[in-house]
């Protein structure tokens, strides 16, 4: 219970530090991140409306964390990865409750390939400009707003 309890805390700090020091370019990068993630997650394990909308605000968080974790910690690779580490338990807390069982056991089977997923789609961030990343991927998101632009 008290690790929960300190997870949690850490979450709250990670989410608060990164709002405070983010900026927009950081938020795009945490939405298109957690985004990428979800439609994945969405596609391989089959979830409803409700699981879908639940997994994207999970994702949401732990790209908030993970985003902080990363630009706090730069250059720390160690301690990069015990935090990120860390993220990746508590959503997987979560992920308990709202997958079902069978969801969840393809979900913890297939967590090092959602971890490659995320971790090329953020080399391929760092790869391109981000701006042309961010707006393919903000058009794909939302193509009524860039067709009124």
């Amino acid at each position: 219970m008290k690790k929960l309890l300190v997870m949690i805390c850490m979450t709250f700090g990670c989410v608060f530090a990164s709002k405070a020091s983010g900026d927009k370019s950081s938020a795009a990068v945490v939405s298109a991140r957690a985004n990428n993630l979800s439609d994945q997650m969405i596609k391989s394990l089959r979830l409803n409306n409700f699981q879908s909308s639940k997994i994207r605000e999970i994702n949401t968080q732990v790209a908030e964390q993970i985003t902080a974790i990363e630009q706090q910690y730069a250059g720390n690779e160690a301690k990069i990865k015990q935090l990120t580490q860390e993220a990746f338990t508590a959503r997987d807390l979560y992920l308990e409750e709202v997958l079902s069982t069978v969801q969840y056991n393809k979900y913890f089977n297939s967590r090092s390939a959602y971890a490659a997923i995320d971790q090329e789609f953020m080399s391929t961030l760092a790869d391109n400009s981000n701006s042309n990343v961010l707006a393919t991927v903000s058009a794909q998101q939302n193509p009524k707003a860039v067709a009124a632009n």
